[in-house]
């Protein structure tokens, strides 16, 4: 069988998903900056102060000495700073919530899972499985700033939301497969893309540092670098470059994108050919399953 083509353009956007959606999304994409500058700034500043370490000792000068404690000082402000801001985890509840936002509005739209198209009241379904979600994520970070109390719930289901579930099975079938799945498709493809040469960039750049390490071993036991502890310094650089390679985990994620680019493209051509409205809820439902973000993290577990 031939696969649908898509019917009129619709192209639906973070506006037309719950309000909630984009609050989260925003304040998730804060919080996940925040957290890699942290990250970022505590590493740049250790290795810092260790190349000051090494000059201090070189030159026995005390002045640099002391500016290299300040700096190791400062390494230690800047972990406890962030460890007080929990950034990482406010960042994580604020993205699981704004996934389960999108995740449930496109299943209400596409009356997949638990919205399919005999259930009697799809609103107070969607109410009731949103505010239980969010309630767990309450527990590890996540912030209501909701303060309209008709934002709760079904109060989360926009004029868009509800004219998608009103069309015809084909027309809500075109929308899911082009508006969601083709630019989930789209998006792990190229984030799997970025991952992997970041993957690479940042490979050589570690074995280069290790390789240098390892030349200035040999040449200090050969006592031909005059007291400069090079091979510290250049151990650190590399330890720092595999420490933001496991934060980033850029060599885990390639793996685990490139795995759900291509299970959701083999859903994309079934869910386009052979799924019909009969099978339609449970397909929309394991799409949403394999671009969850705890799937994605499960994979990652296996990328590592």
């Amino acid at each position: 069988m031939r696969a649908f083509g898509p019917g009129p353009s619709t192209t639906l956007g973070a506006h037309d998903l719950p309000p909630l959606f984009e609050a989260s999304d925003r304040w998730a994409v804060s919080r996940q900056n925040e957290t890699f500058r942290a990250v970022r700034t505590q590493l740049a500043v250790l290795l810092l102060a260790t190349a000051t370490a090494v000059v201090a000792e070189q030159q026995d000068s005390r002045p640099v000495a002391a500016c290299a404690a300040v700096l190791y000082g400062l390494t230690v402000v800047v972990g406890l700073y962030t460890s007080r801001r929990r950034a990482r985890a406010h960042w994580q509840a604020h993205r699981a919530a704004a996934e389960v936002l999108k995740s449930l509005a496109w299943q209400y739209m596409a009356h997949g899972g638990p919205f399919h198209s005999r259930v009697e009241s799809p609103d107070a379904v969607f109410a009731e499985r949103l505010e239980e979600r969010l309630r767990e994520l309450r527990k590890v970070g996540w912030q209501d700033r909701r303060s309209d109390t008709g934002a709760i719930g079904a109060g989360q289901i926009t004029p868009a939301m509800r004219a998608v579930r009103a069309k015809s099975f084909a027309a809500r079938r075109d929308i899911y497969l082009r508006d969601r799945l083709l630019e989930q498709l789209v998006w792990y493809r190229n984030r799997g893309d970025q991952a992997h040469r970041a993957a690479v960039r940042w490979s050589l750049l570690t074995a280069a540092l290790t390789l240098l390490a390892l030349v200035a071993a040999v040449l200090t036991a050969f006592g031909m670098l005059g007291g400069w502890d090079l091979t510290g310094l250049f151990s650190a650089a590399a330890a720092a470059g595999v420490a933001w390679q496991e934060v980033r985990r850029h060599g885990p994620l390639t793996y685990a994108h490139a795995l759900v680019e291509q299970d959701l493209e083999t859903l994309r051509v079934a869910m386009g050919t052979t799924v019909s409205e009969e099978g339609w809820a449970d397909a929309v439902a394991e799409a949403e399953r394999l671009v969850s973000p705890q799937h994605t993290d499960w994979l990652v577990r296996f990328g590592g």
